[in-house]
């Protein structure tokens, strides 16, 4: 099952790889591009995973129903 801290250690995980991306970009080292790819695949996941943490329980280990 889903711990809520599970949820946390991936969101701030994703949120530190679009910052630590963002200054990859900034900085010249990778393409505009490869950093847009970047956030178009992790945002989703990032906000569904913040979605689920902000539901989860902490006392119980389930897995809660946000809706469609």
């Amino acid at each position: 099952m889903v711990k809520k801290k599970h949820l946390a250690m991936v969101v701030l995980a994703l949120a530190a790889m679009m910052v630590f991306g963002f200054s990859l970009e900034y900085g010249g080292y990778i393409p505009l591009w490869f950093y847009e790819a970047f956030l178009v695949g992790s945002f989703p996941v990032f906000v569904l995973c913040t979605g689920l943490w902000w539901m989860a329980r902490e006392h119980d280990e389930d897995t809660p129903f946000i809706g469609y």
